[in-house]
């Protein structure tokens, strides 16, 4: 398999969204969290953060150079892209954990 732009957009947008669903399954693996022992709570939210991000870049970035995307397709990722990015950046502003 060649690696062009698509397919690194693509794995891009798989390898985080494979992360982000890691992380919820974290929470479970690790047990339940309380006031003093916030590691399964800590560890869950950066590797769903991690995901979130992954994933935003490649659409933010990966719509702008990606040529195989036809142009309204372009717009609709990178507006979505945009949205994740900021809804991943008030999740991380307003919790505690981080």
């Amino acid at each position: 398999m060649r690696m062009d732009k698509y397919n690194v957009f693509t794995l891009g947008l798989v390898g985080g969204v494979m992360l982000f669903f890691l992380g919820m399954a974290a929470n479970i693996v690790l047990g339940p969290a309380s006031d003093s022992f916030i590691l399964p709570r800590q560890v869950s939210a950066v590797l769903k953060l991690t995901g979130m991000g992954i994933v935003c870049i490649s659409m933010i970035v990966g719509a702008v150079f990606v040529d195989r995307i036809e142009k309204d397709s372009r717009y609709l990722i990178v507006i979505f892209g945009v949205v994740l990015l900021l809804v991943n950046l008030l999740m991380m502003s307003y919790t505690k954990w981080y």
